[in-house]
């Protein structure tokens, strides 16, 4: 990573270039029980989104501030894959940077997470308590917040193994981008800008997820009819975990 770049960007394989945006509270290393299948039919670039694993920090985070940094590192007409606020960046990038995507994949990730209906998303307060366990104790929350996304399915167990093993005994990541991701994740909407998406579009889904309640899943489609969606029977907000070969198998036929 040079001195004036603030996004790292780890690059293997060859092929079409396929972008992987990471979710809160990791980094690009959760890729690690797919990225080496992936890498075999595609360029695949492993992003830190700014201020989480080797990224350097950003002052202020919003969308438009992280995507200013990503896209600096990446090339055009990529096909970006974002699983949960990585999600909303890939969105919002398909909107906002049209020539920069050309396919978008949503992995585990909702337009509005928090809704005042219980049905379409979750309770504020589930944020507003890590944003509070946050300051209190950083690693403790972010596993507190791996274990909330792997439960669920018989894989519980072993997911969470693999979460863990894959970001190593430590959690890297800025105490800033942390509390700027959970910020993020209660507060935006890209209900809106959904719609105006030209890009083809595939959304995964897990059917235990916590996060994703199955009536979003309905908002989708009805907001993009172009768009398609995939539920992963046997997993929760991970599947690229839990079902680490069949979400390789979709992400190659997509």
């Amino acid at each position: 990573m040079s001195i004036d770049q603030v996004v790292a960007c780890r690059i293997l394989g060859k092929g079409e270039d396929l972008v992987l945006l990471h979710g809160w509270g990791t980094n690009s290393f959760i890729w690690q029980e797919v990225e080496l299948s992936l890498g075999q039919h595609f360029r695949v670039h492993l992003i830190d989104l700014p201020g989480f694993g080797s990224s350097s920090a950003l002052s202020t985070y919003t969308l438009s501030s992280m995507l200013e940094a990503i896209v600096k590192v990446v090339p055009d007409q990529a096909i970006w894959c974002g699983w949960s606020l990585g999600g909303l960046l890939a969105t919002y990038a398909s909107y906002a940077y049209p020539h920069k995507v050309k396919k978008l994949i949503q992995v585990c990730s909702a337009l509005k997470f928090v809704s005042e209906n219980a049905f379409e998303g979750v309770d504020s307060a589930i944020f507003e308590n890590f944003k509070m366990n946050l300051k209190k104790n950083k690693d403790k929350t972010l596993k507190r917040f791996m274990s909330f996304q792997t439960q669920g399915p018989s894989t519980a167990r072993e997911d969470i193994r693999s979460m863990k093993g894959s970001l190593g005994v430590s959690f890297v990541a800025n105490e800033a981008a942390l509390l700027g991701g959970l910020c993020l994740l209660q507060e935006t909407d890209l209900r809106e800008c959904f719609t105006q998406i030209k890009q083809p579009c595939l959304s995964i889904f897990g059917a235990y997820d916590a996060l994703i309640p199955k009536q979003g899943i309905t908002q989708i489609k009805i907001l993009l009819a172009h768009s398609q969606q995939v539920i992963f029977e046997k997993s929760a907000h991970a599947p690229f975990i839990s079902e680490r070969e069949y979400f390789c198998r979709l992400i190659k036929a997509f």
